[in-house]
Protein backbone atom coordinates (compact mmCIF):
# COMPACT_ATOMS: atom_id res chain seq x y z
CA UNK A 1 0.00 0.00 0.00
CA UNK A 2 1.43 3.38 -0.98
CA UNK A 3 1.93 5.85 1.81
CA UNK A 4 0.37 9.23 1.08
CA UNK A 5 2.87 11.90 1.92
CA UNK A 6 1.38 14.77 3.88
CA UNK A 7 2.29 18.32 3.03
CA UNK A 8 4.40 20.02 5.68
CA UNK A 9 2.45 22.58 7.72
CA UNK A 10 2.97 26.31 7.99
CA UNK A 11 0.87 28.27 10.49
CA UNK A 12 0.72 32.06 10.03
CA UNK A 13 -0.16 34.24 13.03
CA UNK A 14 -0.62 37.99 13.12
CA UNK A 15 -2.56 40.94 11.82
CA UNK A 16 -4.00 41.93 8.41
CA UNK A 17 -0.64 41.51 6.69
CA UNK A 18 -0.96 37.81 7.50
CA UNK A 19 -4.74 37.59 7.04
CA UNK A 20 -4.65 38.96 3.48
CA UNK A 21 -1.62 36.93 2.29
CA UNK A 22 -2.69 34.49 -0.46
CA UNK A 23 -0.67 31.70 1.14
CA UNK A 24 -1.76 28.84 -1.10
CA UNK A 25 -0.57 30.78 -4.14
CA UNK A 26 2.87 31.53 -2.67
CA UNK A 27 3.38 28.21 -0.85
CA UNK A 28 1.48 25.50 -2.77
CA UNK A 29 3.81 22.77 -1.49
CA UNK A 30 2.80 23.50 2.14
CA UNK A 31 -0.42 23.10 4.07
CA UNK A 32 -0.94 26.71 5.14
CA UNK A 33 -3.05 27.59 8.17
CA UNK A 34 -3.91 31.29 8.35
CA UNK A 35 -4.50 32.71 11.84
CA UNK A 36 -4.16 36.33 10.75
CA UNK A 37 -6.78 38.74 12.09
CA UNK A 38 -7.05 42.31 10.75
CA UNK A 39 -6.56 45.00 13.38
CA UNK A 40 -4.87 42.73 15.91
CA UNK A 41 -1.55 43.13 17.67
CA UNK A 42 0.27 42.06 20.80
CA UNK A 43 -2.82 41.14 22.84
CA UNK A 44 -3.92 38.69 20.12
CA UNK A 45 -0.54 36.95 20.01
CA UNK A 46 -0.35 36.84 23.81
CA UNK A 47 -3.77 35.14 23.91
CA UNK A 48 -3.11 32.83 20.94
CA UNK A 49 -3.95 29.32 22.11
CA UNK A 50 -4.06 27.16 18.99
CA UNK A 51 -1.81 24.09 19.13
CA UNK A 52 0.65 24.74 16.31
CA UNK A 53 3.37 22.50 17.73
CA UNK A 54 3.38 20.34 14.58
CA UNK A 55 3.91 23.38 12.31
CA UNK A 56 6.55 25.81 11.33
CA UNK A 57 5.04 29.10 12.50
CA UNK A 58 5.34 32.48 10.78
CA UNK A 59 4.48 35.54 12.89
CA UNK A 60 4.10 39.19 11.94
CA UNK A 61 2.40 41.87 14.01
CA UNK A 62 3.07 45.17 15.73
CA UNK A 63 1.98 47.85 13.29
CA UNK A 64 -1.42 48.16 15.00
CA UNK A 65 0.30 48.77 18.35
CA UNK A 66 2.62 51.58 17.22
CA UNK A 67 0.50 54.55 18.23
CA UNK A 68 0.20 53.27 21.81
CA UNK A 69 4.00 53.27 22.21
CA UNK A 70 6.48 55.92 23.30
CA UNK A 71 9.97 56.13 24.75
CA UNK A 72 8.65 55.38 28.26
CA UNK A 73 6.80 52.13 27.48
CA UNK A 74 8.71 50.71 24.49
CA UNK A 75 11.03 48.46 26.53
CA UNK A 76 8.10 46.86 28.35
CA UNK A 77 6.38 46.32 25.00
CA UNK A 78 9.51 44.62 23.60
CA UNK A 79 9.60 42.28 26.63
CA UNK A 80 5.95 41.31 26.14
CA UNK A 81 6.39 41.05 22.35
CA UNK A 82 9.29 38.59 22.56
CA UNK A 83 7.62 36.59 25.36
CA UNK A 84 4.45 36.27 23.23
CA UNK A 85 6.40 35.12 20.16
CA UNK A 86 8.34 32.55 22.21
CA UNK A 87 5.09 31.21 23.70
CA UNK A 88 3.57 30.20 20.34
CA UNK A 89 4.23 26.45 20.00
CA UNK A 90 6.09 25.45 16.83
CA UNK A 91 8.62 23.16 15.21
CA UNK A 92 10.39 26.39 14.19
CA UNK A 93 9.32 30.03 14.43
CA UNK A 94 9.96 32.70 11.80
CA UNK A 95 9.31 36.28 12.89
CA UNK A 96 8.95 39.06 10.36
CA UNK A 97 9.94 42.53 11.50
CA UNK A 98 7.27 45.15 12.07
CA UNK A 99 6.62 46.65 8.64
CA UNK A 100 6.99 50.34 7.80
CA UNK A 101 3.93 52.52 7.47
CA UNK A 102 3.07 55.14 4.89
CA UNK A 103 2.23 58.00 7.23
CA UNK A 104 2.64 61.69 6.50
CA UNK A 105 5.80 61.85 8.57
CA UNK A 106 8.81 59.55 8.34
CA UNK A 107 9.30 59.74 12.15
CA UNK A 108 6.96 56.79 12.76
CA UNK A 109 9.14 54.57 10.57
CA UNK A 110 12.26 55.72 12.41
CA UNK A 111 10.50 54.65 15.61
CA UNK A 112 9.52 51.28 14.05
CA UNK A 113 13.12 50.77 12.91
CA UNK A 114 14.34 51.38 16.49
CA UNK A 115 11.63 49.04 17.82
CA UNK A 116 12.64 46.30 15.35
CA UNK A 117 16.27 46.63 16.44
CA UNK A 118 15.29 46.22 20.10
CA UNK A 119 13.17 43.16 19.29
CA UNK A 120 15.93 41.63 17.19
CA UNK A 121 18.49 42.14 19.97
CA UNK A 122 16.11 40.62 22.54
CA UNK A 123 15.73 37.53 20.33
CA UNK A 124 19.48 36.84 20.31
CA UNK A 125 20.17 33.45 21.81
CA UNK A 126 16.72 32.08 20.93
CA UNK A 127 15.79 29.73 18.09
CA UNK A 128 13.55 32.35 16.46
CA UNK A 129 14.53 33.11 12.86
CA UNK A 130 14.15 36.86 12.37
CA UNK A 131 13.20 38.03 8.89
CA UNK A 132 14.09 41.69 8.43
CA UNK A 133 12.46 42.97 5.24
CA UNK A 134 11.96 46.51 6.57
CA UNK A 135 14.39 48.22 4.18
CA UNK A 136 13.05 46.24 1.20
CA UNK A 137 9.56 47.63 1.89
CA UNK A 138 10.80 51.20 2.39
CA UNK A 139 11.10 54.05 -0.11
CA UNK A 140 12.07 57.57 0.91
CA UNK A 141 11.43 56.81 4.56
CA UNK A 142 7.90 55.46 4.00
CA UNK A 143 6.23 52.21 3.00
CA UNK A 144 6.78 52.00 -0.76
CA UNK A 145 3.39 52.81 -2.35
CA UNK A 146 4.22 50.50 -5.28
CA UNK A 147 4.05 47.58 -2.81
CA UNK A 148 0.59 48.40 -1.41
CA UNK A 149 -3.04 48.40 -2.45
CA UNK A 150 -3.99 51.28 -0.15
CA UNK A 151 -0.74 52.71 1.31
CA UNK A 152 -1.03 50.24 4.20
CA UNK A 153 -1.80 46.69 3.06
CA UNK A 154 0.58 44.88 0.74
CA UNK A 155 -0.13 43.98 -2.88
CA UNK A 156 1.30 41.09 -4.89
CA UNK A 157 4.69 42.79 -5.22
CA UNK A 158 4.86 43.32 -1.47
CA UNK A 159 3.86 39.75 -0.72
CA UNK A 160 6.43 38.51 -3.22
CA UNK A 161 9.13 40.15 -1.09
CA UNK A 162 7.82 38.42 2.04
CA UNK A 163 7.42 35.09 0.27
CA UNK A 164 10.92 35.17 -1.17
CA UNK A 165 12.47 35.95 2.23
CA UNK A 166 10.48 33.20 3.92
CA UNK A 167 11.04 30.64 1.16
CA UNK A 168 14.83 31.09 1.43
CA UNK A 169 14.74 30.24 5.13
CA UNK A 170 12.24 27.38 4.73
CA UNK A 171 14.66 25.64 2.38
CA UNK A 172 17.17 25.37 5.21
CA UNK A 173 16.94 22.42 7.61
CA UNK A 174 15.14 22.91 10.91
CA UNK A 175 17.35 23.92 13.81
CA UNK A 176 17.91 20.85 15.91
CA UNK A 177 17.81 20.90 19.69
CA UNK A 178 21.17 19.93 21.19
CA UNK A 179 21.47 16.39 22.53
CA UNK A 180 21.31 16.43 26.30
Amino acid sequence: MDKIEEKPKLAFVGNSHIAFWALNIYFPQWECLNYGVPGEGLAYVEAFDVDTSDCRVVIQFGSNDIYQLNDENVDGYVERYVKAVLAVPSRQTYLFCIFPRNDYSTSVNKFICMLNQKIHRKLEGTDIIYLDVFDRLLQDGRLNPELTIDDLHLNGKGYSILSEALRRTLEQPLKQAPDL
